[in-house]
């Protein structure tokens, strides 16, 4: 099962073009067996209907429902497989369906294999529901199936198929999803003539993946000397599930304790500020903490209280982030990073009143630049390293 599984979701990845996917849920029903009793769903003699693996298997839920109460259900082999699920007495808009969460997942994509008797049903469509109880039919339109005669040594691709559903923008990062596989209307049997009672399908290997989303993206993070304050300004983007900011600070660079916190606005773009008196050097950073309490950490960025009528750049040679004091800025004041001849690489607005700013020169090159700071037409610079 693990071959056909990485298999199987490999075809899945090269269908949607994504190199990124994780499986939220998927069922092989190894474990899984039906009571002989008949009835419009199965009844469970052995295992679970809870996905077997998967990211998100924690109220996972696989069912099925048909109209006629003589229907039968059983697990015969899969696809390469010992187990399938199996039922008879199909009728318009029966189906199969598959309960998950996507929480924290979005571009979802679905694989499985699917087959049927020359008198079981021969055409289905895939559907989508947020709340268990309005179905959509997923793009694509109905599909057919064939009889490929599953045995439990040989897997035979041709069953497999693959659905994505990255477009459908209501399935992502969502409590749950309802997926179904249901028989469309008119739809004969395999062999042409119309459904027996006692025609089965089958299907085996449902796969249901997404690709994580990313909690933030943190864009910038700046400090500012403005009034013997430190005014720090940030940025994100695509914010999720996100708790809040701690804010925390340092005399040393390496021992912080937390100084605030700003909570989240969880939007698809959010700015931030936050002020702190401060003298001497200081170094601050934020915690950028997740609602299940996770956590990462930013760029430190730093400021020295001791003030400067020159423009100055500390430290020199610099690896990441780089303070640069200047004398007070007035409106519209900004400063350029350049190369030695001349190109232009880094433009920063500089806040009014600041007198002490941070840049982030973590994507530059190796090598030596070149600080000038142009206030209200004065300009002044400094060269400086970067490592």
């Amino acid at each position: 099962m693990k071959k056909l599984f990485t298999l199987f979701f490999l075809s899945c990845i090269l269908y949607t073009g994504i190199n990124a996917q994780t499986v939220i849920a998927r069922w092989n029903f190894e474990a899984l067996d039906f009571s002989a009793a008949a009835g419009t769903s199965f009844t469970v003699s052995t295992g679970d209907v809870v996905a077997d693996s998967g990211a998100l298997v924690t109220g996972s839920v696989f069912s099925a429902l048909h109209a006629a109460a003589t229907s039968t259900w059983s697990t015969p082999a899969g696809n390469g497989s010992s187990n399938s699920a199996s039922g008879n007495g199909w009728a318009a808009d029966d189906y199969w369906q598959f309960k998950v969460s996507t929480t924290g997942y979005n571009s979802i994509t679905l694989v499985w294999d699917q087959m049927g008797s020359n008198t079981g049903p021969k055409t289905f469509k895939v559907q989508y529901s947020t709340d268990g109880a309005s179905f959509t039919d997923a793009p694509g339109g109905p599909y057919d199936i064939a009889n490929d005669s599953w045995s439990a040594g040989t897997y035979k691709p041709v069953s497999t198929r693959t659905l994505d559903l990255s477009s459908i923008t209501a399935l992502n990062d969502q409590p749950f999803i309802y997926i179904r596989f249901t028989l469309n209307t008119g739809s004969t049997a395999i062999n042409g003539s119309a459904i027996a009672s006692t025609g089965t399908s089958r299907i085996d290997n449902v796969y249901i993946g997404g690709i994580a989303i990313a909690p933030l993206t943190l864009n910038s993070f700046t400090a500012s000397a403005i009034n013997n304050k430190a005014q720090l300004n940030w940025a994100t983007t695509d914010e999720v599930n996100v708790a809040g900011f701690e804010i925390e600070k340092s005399t040393n660079g390496t021992e912080f304790n937390k100084i605030g916190f700003v909570a989240a606005n969880n939007n698809k773009v959010n700015n931030y500020s936050y002020t702190n008196d401060f003298n001497g050097i200081v170094y601050y950073r934020l915690k950028m903490i997740d609602k299940d309490g996770s956590y990462k950490y930013s760029k430190i960025v730093s400021l020295n209280g001791k003030q400067t009528v020159k423009l100055d750049v500390y430290p020199n040679p610099v690896r990441n982030v780089a303070t640069l004091s200047h004398e007070k800025a007035t409106d519209n004041a900004f400063l350029r990073i350049t190369t030695l001849d001349g190109r232009s690489v880094l433009n920063i607005n500089v806040k009014d009143g600041a007198t002490q700013t941070t840049v982030d020169v973590s994507k530059l090159l190796s090598g030596n630049y070149i600080a000038v700071f142009n206030n209200n037409g004065n300009r002044s610079s400094v060269q400086f390293i970067k490592q």
